[in-house]
């Protein structure tokens, strides 16, 4: 007995050996990684020890405040760290190219602190980095409209300051509002543009859509005017008139926008529609809206009459009718057209646009939202439009066959 409990107490001995030999060599790894002694380490942790607390670098004395590059490879988590070295460098040093990336990491620790981006668009101003300047402001921005405190006030009025600095020292000229922001060409012939685009007038159409769709959201959209060479270079398709590119910005011809006399309507008004109408159902849906319900919203919102949701309908012959399926293989296939047949295209989005009427003629305004809102929880389309009209995929195009059957004869 007692020689098998000395044969354990030795297999226990000899396991925790290993453990504390395995132990120290991980210790050692590391310090080796690094490449300072554990006695080294202490010293330099020591050193820096007000500034991983919160305190300015200008409290270290000069001989250690070079140890803060040595502490950020022990340090690699320290928000403090970075952030107190970041702002030492770019206020007091001047070396904002070395501010930059510890000022970035400061923010990926803490993105909550949202003044980590104002010092940050201050560094590249400096260094005349004006797509990195105005990706910060933007960013600050559209931050700051979710946080509507009397504390960031401040910060807002600087913002905007800066914001519309650089609209007038870039390339491209950037109209800064409550919920645009709108870039136009630098060429002084389409000036015009940037007041036609004032918020009033864009609040005027953004309200119509979002009124149709039930639905307010708060994000900011961009739009970019380009002249019409430039338009050609980036439209993905020679007949578009203008396209929405992701989920907050859209881009318009600014020859679509004619001069027009003060208090007059918004010139390339329907476009705008159309496009305003893509950019709110990506944000609703997170991209997962199909093409024809898409399209089709697009169409209604831009052809429906201001007080009323009734307009001339287009009354495809039977022929014509394509299933929902078919008709996103059909948006598939023009939009490989380039210059090709505008009929096709144009049955396409009409055939699109009476799909969407119908839904909102047969259930309610709120339909659409219903059958996104299910889309992006995971549902399919025939889970989405059970759920929100109360018809199955099969149902709902016989349904919409006999509807456009009464249109037609009347």
């Amino acid at each position: 007995m007692f020689q098998k409990n000395s044969q354990l107490l030795w297999q226990l001995c000899f396991v925790l050996f290993i453990m504390f030999n395995f132990t120290v060599s991980s210790i050692a790894a590391e310090t080796d990684l690094v490449g300072f002694s554990e006695d080294r380490i202490k010293e330099i942790e020591e050193a820096v020890m007000p500034v991983l607390k919160g305190q300015p670098v200008t409290d270290l004395p000069e001989e250690d405040r070079q140890l803060l590059f040595l502490a950020e490879m022990l340090f690699a988590d320290s928000y403090e760290l970075f952030l107190r070295h970041g702002e030492y460098l770019a206020d007091v040093k001047h070396d904002y190219t070395q501010a930059i990336p510890r000022l970035k990491r400061a923010f990926e620790l803490n993105p909550e602190e949202v003044t980590i981006l104002e010092k940050l668009a201050e560094c590249h101003q400096v260094l005349k980095q004006a797509a990195d300047e105005v990706s910060c402001w933007e960013t600050l921005r559209e931050l700051l409209d979710e946080d509507e405190s009397a504390e960031k006030h401040d910060l807002r009025k600087r913002v905007m300051v800066n914001l519309e600095r650089m609209a007038r020292e870039n390339a491209m000229m950037m109209r800064a509002g409550r919920r645009f922001i709108v870039y136009t060409p630098v060429d002084s012939g389409y000036a015009y543009v940037t007041n036609e685009l004032t918020d009033e007038r864009l609040e005027e159409v953004y309200l119509q859509v979002t009124g149709d769709l039930s639905c307010v959201p708060a994000f900011r959209t961009s739009i970019l005017a380009l002249d019409p060479i430039k338009f050609e270079e980036v439209s993905p398709v020679s007949w578009a008139g203008g396209f929405a590119q992701g989920g907050k910005s859209m881009t318009v011809k600014a020859e679509s926008f004619p001069r027009s006399e003060p208090g007059t309507r918004l010139p390339a008004r329907k476009m705008l529609l159309h496009e305003f109408t893509h950019n709110i159902i990506h944000i609703l849906g997170n991209g997962t809206c199909p093409t024809w319900l898409n399209e089709g919203l697009a169409v209604f919102s831009e052809k429906k009459d201001d007080g009323f949701t009734e307009f001339k309908p287009y009354a495809p012959a039977p022929s014509d009718i394509m299933t929902i399926a078919e008709l996103d293989q059909e948006f598939i296939d023009i939009k490989a057209l380039c210059g090709g047949s505008l009929e096709r295209v144009y049955k396409a989005y009409q055939l699109a646009g009476l799909y969407a009427r119908f839904i909102i003629q047969n259930s309610t305004m709120a339909a659409p939202r219903q059958i996104i809102n299910c889309l992006k929880a995971g549902m399919s389309i025939d889970e989405a439009l059970k759920t929100a009209i109360d018809l199955d995929t099969n149902q709902f195009e016989n349904d919409f066959k006999s509807w456009v059957a009464e249109l037609a004869k009347n």
